[in-house]
């Protein structure tokens, strides 16, 4: 029997406001075939060159009422606090990760400041950079309140407990993008997702005002590739699979795309390399977990040992 991509998941929790939220979405993971949950905060503890005894008491006393809810919703469940001088968040939840034998990560963009995350970076930025696995992106929503419109709150997007119903795929056709589409196959096949959708960006821009035979003879090729992406779907979502091609910058494209066939969920290959240059210019995938409010699984690329 082959073995679940999702059965065992873990989740990164900084007890914000967001972990509630992240809390109240991990049973909708039961879709999924996740049965483990291992939950996990980092507590960074400041090097002041003192002996300083610290307590993790109070994280530890949510820790355990987080287990005890999954418990509760038929998890097996587990928690782990890393704490320990100057622990950095990102290398602290993927050691862990590889420690306890997940399938995939689960962290949320709490939505805050996107422009300052783009620049400096995030936990879940780095994440997202650094994971061997796949990692699921909560993407959080911020809301004004009705009653002070000074306020603002966090919220889970509507498409929270309904992400498998309208899966979209990107492809570049590249190897990464392939590994992506394995799972999306692997998803379909065990009966998981109700629609899905493919979608191809082509950048010429040039092409298509220089040359609109040229042009028309690579969506011809692009549009084959589709076909034959669609064709390994299974019977139950193969026919009423839609195929989009479009012009523009891969991310915008991709996201507008999924907006427009209301699509529920995306997932994307990752080339999750962490190199500099793709950390302040952004990699497409990176760029769509900025841009769009749906739940984003990322596929990484192959990774020599």
């Amino acid at each position: 029997m082959m073995k679940k991509l999702f059965r065992h998941a873990i989740v990164a929790l900084d007890l914000s406001e967001a972990s509630d939220l992240i809390m109240e979405y991990i049973p909708h993971f039961k879709k999924f075939g996740t049965e483990k949950v291992t939950l996990v905060h980092v507590k960074p503890v400041p090097y002041s060159g003192e002996r300083t005894e610290f307590s993790s008491d109070k994280e530890r006393q949510i820790m355990k009422g987080y287990k005890k809810m999954l418990e509760e919703h038929g998890f097996e469940a587990r928690f782990e606090i890393r704490s320990g001088v100057h622990y950095y968040p990102p290398t602290e939840i993927l050691e862990e990760a590889k420690e306890c034998g997940a399938d995939f990560v689960v962290i949320a963009n709490r939505g805050y400041s996107k422009v300052q995350e783009m620049l400096l970076g995030s936990t879940a930025t780095e994440v997202l950079q650094r994971s061997p696995l796949p990692v699921y992106l909560i993407n959080l929503e911020l809301e004004w309140e009705t009653e002070d419109k000074n306020v603002r709150r966090l919220k889970l997007s509507e498409q929270a407990e309904n992400a498998l119903n309208h899966v979209m795929h990107a492809t570049d056709f590249s190897d990464t993008a392939f590994r992506a589409f394995e799972v999306v196959k692997e998803l379909d096949s065990d009966g998981l997702i109700s629609k899905v959708s493919i979608v191809h960006v082509q950048g010429h821009h040039y092409l298509a005002l220089s040359d609109p035979a040229s042009l028309e003879d690579l969506t011809d090729k692009n549009r084959e590739q589709l076909d034959e992406m669609r064709n390994e779907l299974s019977d139950k979502t193969r026919e009423d699979a839609e195929i989009v091609i479009t012009f523009g910058t891969p991310a915008k494209e991709i996201v507008t795309a999924a907006e427009e066939k209301k699509a529920t969920m995306l997932i994307v290959g990752s080339q999750g390399k962490g190199f500099m240059e793709k950390f302040f210019l952004g990699g497409v995938s990176n760029q769509v977990t900025r841009l769009s409010t749906l739940p984003v699984l990322l596929v990484p690329a192959k990774r020599e040992d």
